[in-house]
């Protein structure tokens, strides 16, 4: 997962789509930010020990303001302190400390 501080820009997210899709076997793209794939074991510099097209599933995630339910987000995290003033942002993964 990728937790992201600020918006990212369109074209960014599409550089890191078209890598993934380069770099995979299998590539599903469930919204924008969150993709799940299959990496070629070779491109992560990681020997092939088996399976059916030397792929390693690995799902990616961003998270952050733009990116995802945000309307889901601050439900589920309504009850919460508002950490924008003390840190600068607002976490997508708030503190469980």
């Amino acid at each position: 997962m990728i937790e992201l501080a600020e918006p990212v820009p369109l074209i960014s997210i599409q550089r890191l789509r078209e890598l993934l899709v380069r770099s995979s076997s299998h590539f599903e793209e469930k919204r924008v930010g969150e993709y799940e794939l299959n990496i070629h074991a070779e491109s992560l510099g990681v020997a092939y020990t088996g399976g059916i097209d030397g792929g390693r599933p690995v799902m990616v995630s961003l998270m952050g303001p733009g990116i995802g339910d945000e309307a889901v987000f601050e439900a589920e995290h309504a009850d919460e302190v508002d950490q924008e003033p003390l840190i600068g942002f607002t976490p997508t993964q708030p503190s469980t400390s």
